[in-house]
């Protein structure tokens, strides 16, 4: 469920981006060249095409390698090197269903490459090939489902440690995983099936408890869509979406003492949507099940969205009210496809699933029905000690403004953690992007260099207290603001520069 993004930086940052060098080298055994990685025999998977990449564009020469586990699980695995490796290994997630090969570390590296940074890096389809958007693969296929719930990173990632030992001859010092959205939930997969696969995780946007979520989405599309045989108008059009984002910000975009376009804290923002002149009753309906969630009589099944996002590009019209999909399992929006796919083929294996006729008020009731997914997709469990115990550290952030997944959910899960141990912050931290949609873009600064904050809590014992968060446009860094640890947030000081970092404080709520 992810966007591409483009990324600039500037010359301070990419110091901070190269700071770690290689490891010291360990040998254990000859290295290999990439050629004599298909004369190996292997056990459990198979190289389908070993080649070696010249440098080019942001990276340096390395061997790509293209290999299959249990037959249907793919993967591509990038080895820098010997004299350009780091010593680490750095896994990505992927976004949505999958449905191809794909590696988010290289997405959200930079203009520093992860190759270029000397990271061996992998990625996996999870185990079937298909659009991002649809599920029928899963069709009275558990076997794919365990695959995509949790397996297919976790075996990629043995397979890919095993491969990178022997093909530098030496050990892994460290290694790490992240990802964003679909790639967010299988980080924290990772951090509680499979605690000792990676000793640092970025987590971002996680999709993480799926049943919970479908029905958010399922709920937003029945009040925006009530009649599955007319996709053509929403309730919420464009117009009510821009008189209500007119409104909230009117009300509450001076809050953090700087009107920019958005909020430091939306859930701060006190107004009654009711009270917005101009929008009819169904369309204040529909807008208080995306602002409230998920429900099941007086039960909250999901939460909702926070305040923002309602007319930006890449917003509410793409994922909640929009109908710019119509393609295929699409439908009209994001929404929609990822919540009847996700009950028809995933849940109920039933083609013939109707999102329109479903009635959640016995949701609580029948949670039998999703039992089975849940064991195998949700990553809901707060209590993180196996990760604790292996030394493990985990970064979870999601921006605020978020129109696919409600940030909402995120912090509630953190808490969760925090609730349940009181060291919670000496493994665990999450960070709130302003103004930040999915995954990416949006007004606010949507660039954080995770990959090296993680590996300075994790090789340095340096906990991340003050992100640098960064918004570049065309001639470079166009807005720059600290990300503080939740619930601490950015306070600006009244005078500076609002575009500048240091004109705001970490402080607590």
């Amino acid at each position: 469920m992810t966007p591409s993004r483009r990324l600039a930086v500037s010359s301070a940052a990419v110091l901070t981006l190269t700071a770690f060098a290689p490891a010291p080298a360990v040998d254990l055994v000859p290295a290999l060249t990439c050629d004599q990685l298909t004369s190996m025999s292997w056990s459990g998977f198979a190289l389908d095409e070993v080649s070696e990449v010249e440098a080019g564009g942001n990276d340096p020469a390395h061997c790509r390698v293209l290999g299959t586990i249990d037959e249907e699980i793919h993967f591509e695995l990038l080895l820098p090197l010997a004299e350009d490796w780091n010593g680490r290994f750095l896994m990505g997630g992927g976004g949505g269903f999958v449905g191809s090969v794909q590696n988010q570390a290289l997405q959200f590296a930079g203009p520093v490459s992860v190759l270029s940074r000397g990271f061996a890096t992998a990625g996996t389809d999870t185990g079937h090939q298909g659009l991002g958007i649809d599920a029928s693969w899963a069709l009275d296929r558990p076997d794919r489902e365990v695959n995509f719930g949790h397996r297919a990173v976790h075996v990629t990632a043995e397979t890919a440690k095993t491969i990178i030992r022997l093909f530098y001859g030496r050990d892994i010092e460290y290694s790490y995983f992240i990802g964003c959205s679909r790639g967010g939930g299988q980080a924290m997969m990772s951090s509680q099936r499979y605690p000792d696969d990676f000793d640092g995780i970025v987590s971002g946007a996680p999709a993480y408890d799926w049943p919970g979520l479908g029905a958010f989405f399922l709920q937003t599309q029945q009040a925006l869509y009530p009649d599955p045989n007319d996709l053509a108008t929403p309730v919420i059009t464009d117009e009510a979406a821009a008189l209500m984002e007119a409104a909230i910000l009117e009300a509450c975009d001076g809050s953090d003492g700087v009107e920019d376009g958005f909020m430091t804290n939306p859930m701060a923002c006190d107004i009654d949507i009711a009270s917005i002149p101009g929008l009819t009753d169904e369309q204040r309906a529909a807008a208080e099940v995306i602002y409230g969630g998920a429900r099941a009589g007086d039960r909250q099944i999901y939460p909702g969205f926070p305040f923002g996002g309602e007319t930006e590009q890449g917003g509410w019209k793409q994922w909640v009210t929009g109908r710019e999909m119509q393609l295929g399992p699409g439908g009209p929006n994001l929404h929609y496809a990822f919540g009847t796919q996700m009950y028809k083929y995933i849940i109920f294996d039933d083609p013939d699933f109707d999102y329109s006729t479903y009635d959640f008020s016995d949701y609580f009731a029948w949670e039998e029905d999703t039992r089975r997914a849940r064991g195998i997709l949700n990553a809901t469990d707060t209590d993180l000690s196996g990760f604790k115990t292996a030394g493990g550290k985990l970064i979870l952030w999601t921006g605020w403004s978020d129109s696919a997944i409600p940030a909402s959910g995120t912090i509630a899960y953190y808490e969760g953690v925090a609730a349940g141990d009181e060291e919670a912050d000496d493994y665990t931290r999450l960070y709130m992007l302003p103004g930040v949609l999915h995954c990416a873009g949006g007004p606010g600064p949507d660039f954080v260099d995770w990959i090296a904050a993680i590996q300075s809590w994790v090789e340095e014992d340096a906990a991340p207290e003050r992100l640098v968060a960064s918004k570049f446009g065309e001639t470079g860094v166009e807005m720059q603001r600290p990300v503080c640890p939740w619930p601490a947030y950015a306070a600006y000081n009244g005078a500076g520069d609002p575009k500048r970092e240091d004109s705001f404080e970490c402080v607590a709520p």
